[in-house]
């Protein structure tokens, strides 16, 4: 599996706790399942340095570490705890769901680029009912007239796409600013 790591954690309270501790936290943030974490000493132990008694204590003190309180914590959520323990090995990751709901760069891309997208509609169509008001033509009804002049299609045809643009919505439905 995989989890996100956030610089941040580098920079703040945590910052001196040793490596064991930061390692033991990306174990957490790795292995997590919807933020509950189980940790037997013995095991991560062996998975990050091999095993060992000396290993294990240090695993132990970690996770002591983790689920002690921490004034200097940026979250205060649990007292600034980052896990809860809830069962003999099981552990509730306090800010999971916060650092989980943090999109990622792309979706966060992805994202920008569909409200760009809506947000221009939203500018095209204010433009287009301004014009309307104003009764300016449209770019459309000068593209009719050119369509009809080369005879691509007749007038009729036109009159009948002019039509259907050239409708307004009822007042309660246009956008401020326009009613």
């Amino acid at each position: 599996m995989y989890g996100k790591s956030y610089q941040s954690k580098y920079e703040g309270s945590m910052v001196g706790a040793g490596f064991n501790v930061f390692a033991v936290w990306d174990y957490c943030i790795t292995k997590n399942r919807g933020g509950i974490i189980e940790l037997n000493p013995k095991l991560v132990a062996f998975v990050l340095a091999g095993g060992g008694k000396e290993a294990e204590e240090k695993v132990a003190e970690a996770i002591e570490f983790l689920a002690t309180p921490d004034p200097g914590s940026r979250s205060k959520l649990e007292d600034g705890r980052r896990l809860v323990r809830e069962g003999e090995f099981q552990y509730r990751m306090v800010n999971w769901a916060a650092y989980e709901g943090i999109r990622s760069i792309e979706g966060l891309r992805e994202y920008n680029r569909q409200k760009q997208a809506e947000y221009r509609a939203k500018e095209r169509e204010k433009k287009r009912l301004r014009m309307l008001r104003k009764g300016k033509p449209l770019r459309l009804e000068e593209d009719l007239i050119r369509r009809v002049e080369s005879g691509e299609i007749t007038q009729e045809q036109a009159d009948a796409i002019a039509a259907e643009t050239r409708e307004l919505p009822p007042k309660d439905d246009l956008p401020e600013g326009l009613q």
